[in-house]
């Protein structure tokens, strides 16, 4: 499907960011970004706003734009949050098991190897991330609660994205995480899987490289 010309520059200046050529707390202009990507100021105006919208960006009305630069505290707290969810998440998913939720586990899990193999473009990688989180949640059956890990996993990408260099995975410990909690869902075994990713999900956040 042909983006918009607001779906082009959304898409360019979230590439931006995510190859850091854009960092936390830098100023944006309107006139350089539609220099840049080659669009009219009104579509790169309105990817501002849906960007900002999401998180990735804060903008200031009669004032500007800027790179999202959360303090720690805002941080730790999106961490949390999303621990917490996440891990009734899983307690409502392991009774549910299914050969099918196994299988989508694996195939997400086979492409994650294959973004640490560097045979999949690494900037695929958190939507490969967040796909293995949401099948998890989805087999528990809430809707509500499902609605509302989305949203954590996508604040907590941002700052995945924005204070991690996710692009070199020698040091990546997720994969081998999401490997233990397949397991751990297999096996039932309810209690360490909740307990996994409530230590996943703190690892992520020790992974980031803040001084805020």
């Amino acid at each position: 499907m042909e983006q918009t010309a607001s779906g082009v520059a959304y898409t360019e200046i979230k590439r931006m960011i995510m190859l850091k050529r854009l960092t936390p707390g830098q100023r944006l202009a309107e006139l350089s970004l539609s220099q840049e990507i080659g669009l009219s100021r009104t579509p790169v105006r309105e990817a501002l706003r849906r960007l900002a919208s999401e998180g990735w960006l804060l903008m200031v009305p009669n004032s500007g734009v800027w790179v999202a630069s959360p303090t720690r505290r805002e941080i730790i707290d999106a961490y949390e949050v999303r621990a917490r969810l996440e891990q009734w998440g899983v307690e409502a998913a392991v009774p549910n098991v299914t050969p099918l939720l196994l299988r989508r586990l694996e195939e997400n899990i086979a492409e994650e190897e294959a973004v640490y193999a560097g045979k999949i473009s690494p900037e695929r990688y958190p939507d490969i991330n967040r796909r293995f989180h949401m099948s998890v949640a989805e087999a528990g059956g809430s809707d509500s609660l499902c609605r509302h890990i989305m949203a954590a996993v996508n604040r907590t990408d941002i700052y995945m994205i924005l204070y991690e260099n996710y692009l070199d995975f020698s040091g990546n410990r997720s994969l081998s995480e999401h490997r233990a909690l397949l397991e751990l869902i297999r096996k039932r075994d309810t209690a360490k899987a909740v307990e996994m990713i409530k230590t996943h999900v703190e690892n992520g956040f020790l992974d980031l490289k803040i001084d805020c």
